[in-house]
């Protein structure tokens, strides 16, 4: 079964704490958005940090520091040989043709399913289900996230496409509600 993760997207500490709040007790993983601005505070519950920011490599040793057990950058470089799960985030524009080479340097793809980052509620693009296939065709034992607009609606499709992480930010309480119902 691929893992439903919560996105969590806050301005600030207390707007942190307000949606940590919010999730279910059974969820054990949260996605944290990290943008240019740091702020911090011990969530107690395991979590991956999805760093878009211009320098990972000046930060990450934080995030690590901080208990993250997954990072995901959009910039690879000397990272890799962190002690955690590094991701390689693709933007919905990036050709995958240009990726392909950093995949086997990196424990899974985060692929993004809309245009902006560091935003939610933004309009899901269908043409990640192409893209899923073509990095499970190229990698079949790569794991494979999908963030951005993921809902009730589209979840199965990226499942079948083969997704193996479903980062779901606006749309979660509507999805953990249908899922709870199986």
């Amino acid at each position: 079964m691929s893992e439903i993760i919560p996105a969590i997207l806050a301005t600030d500490i207390p707007d942190l704490e307000s949606k940590l709040a919010e999730i279910p007790s059974k969820v054990k993983f949260v996605h944290i958005d990290v943008l240019e601005e740091d702020y911090w505070t011990d969530i107690g519950i395991g979590f991956e940090a999805h760093l878009m920011v211009k320098k990972p490599a000046e930060i990450i040793d934080r995030w690590i520091t901080r208990g993250a057990k997954r990072i995901i950058v959009h910039k690879l470089g000397d990272l890799a040989s962190r002690p955690v799960e590094i991701g390689l985030g693709v933007e919905f524009h990036t050709p995958l043709e240009e990726v392909y080479p950093f995949l086997p340097q990196v424990d899974f793809v985060h692929l993004m399913s809309i245009d902006a980052l560091g935003t939610q509620g933004d309009d899901f693009e269908p043409g990640i289900f192409g893209r899923i296939r073509q990095v499970r065709e190229k990698f079949p034992k790569m794991k494979i996230g999908v963030d951005g607009g993921v809902s009730k609606e589209n979840y199965r499709r990226l499942i079948e496409a083969g997704a193996d992480r479903l980062i779901v930010g606006s749309h979660f309480k509507d999805l953990w509600n249908l899922l709870k119902k199986k």
